[in-house]
């Protein structure tokens, strides 16, 4: 238990290394960020990691999203490297990340075990159809393509340890593992086509914004107003923006956020630090 706690920390340690970079990067350049999800709920719950968390989430205004794209590698030494979907032939998520190579981690989520490097997630903000049955269809497309995408990766995206999936989430990951039908499939066909979809709607013409490609999906939804500009709040010693209104945002995705799940939804991470030094492998 202890090895498994210190492998845990370090991986923090690793994450929150990156994390200081993406926020210089974000400082140098005038953009706007808010931490999104588990890190959002650490940082107010816990003011840091929730203890048993093995990832950082940052989120991004699409505009800001897509500037980072552009300047980050500039800022970027070789320690560190920025991962798209664009740039990495055998990366198969839609966000990005920001990765530490010399911090190897392998990650059991998904079917097939990964060596990876160390790495935080950036998830672009979109905007949503304000038109109620527009935006319904516009989130059945999305959904549609979002399974078509993780049947064609399976063994690799998708996570087998997630908890409370509906029925339907269910039953495609049981047609991916017991048929082969996501081999007919083009995963960059289908990463293409939620990049065209999602930036469909502007950002700055929405009353919404959406992380459609989170982990909570349409329970992202979120007014603009509960984001604002940003508030500021403790995050394992640093000072980080999250949305003004937390309690509307957590409420939302997490219902009674701060009451503690039971010890054995605890220990959630799937992943662990095998391996630091100055080696640059691929993912």
């Amino acid at each position: 238990m202890t090895g498994e706690i210190t492998s845990l920390r370090k991986l923090q340690l690793a994450e929150l290394d990156i994390l200081k970079k993406v926020l210089h990067i974000c400082g140098e350049n005038n953009l706007t960020y808010y931490i999104s999800g588990g890190t959002y709920l650490g940082a107010v719950r816990h003011e840091g990691f929730i203890p048993w968390d093995d990832d950082i989430d940052i989120a991004m205004p699409r505009p800001d999203y897509e500037k980072f794209l552009k300047v980050a590698p500039s800022f970027l030494d070789s320690k560190f490297d920025l991962i798209t979907y664009g740039n990495c032939e055998n990366y198969y998520f839609y966000h990005s990340r920001v990765v530490n190579r010399e911090i190897k981690v392998i990650n059991r989520t998904a079917k097939l075990e990964r060596i990876e490097p160390a790495w935080i997630d950036l998830f672009p903000l979109d905007g949503m159809p304000d038109n109620w049955i527009i935006s319904k269809i516009h989130q059945a497309y999305l959904l549609c393509r979002r399974a078509l995408l993780k049947l064609s990766c399976f063994d690799e995206n998708v996570n087998l340890h997630q908890e409370g999936r509906p029925f339907i989430e269910k039953l495609l990951i049981w047609i991916g593992l017991n048929t082969r039908i996501g081999g007919c499939i083009d995963t960059k066909k289908q990463l293409d086509e939620i990049d065209e979809s999602l930036k469909k709607y502007p950002s700055e013409r929405s009353e919404s914004y959406v992380n459609f490609m989170g982990s909570y999906k349409f329970k992202s939804i979120i007014s603009k107003k509960i984001y604002g500009k940003g508030a500021k709040y403790k995050f394992e010693g640093l000072l980080l923006n999250g949305p003004e209104n937390y309690d509307a945002y957590l409420k939302q995705i997490y219902g009674d956020y701060m009451t503690m799940p039971p010890r054995e939804k605890q220990n959630k991470h799937n992943t662990e630090v095998i391996e630091s030094g100055n080696r640059n492998g691929k993912i």
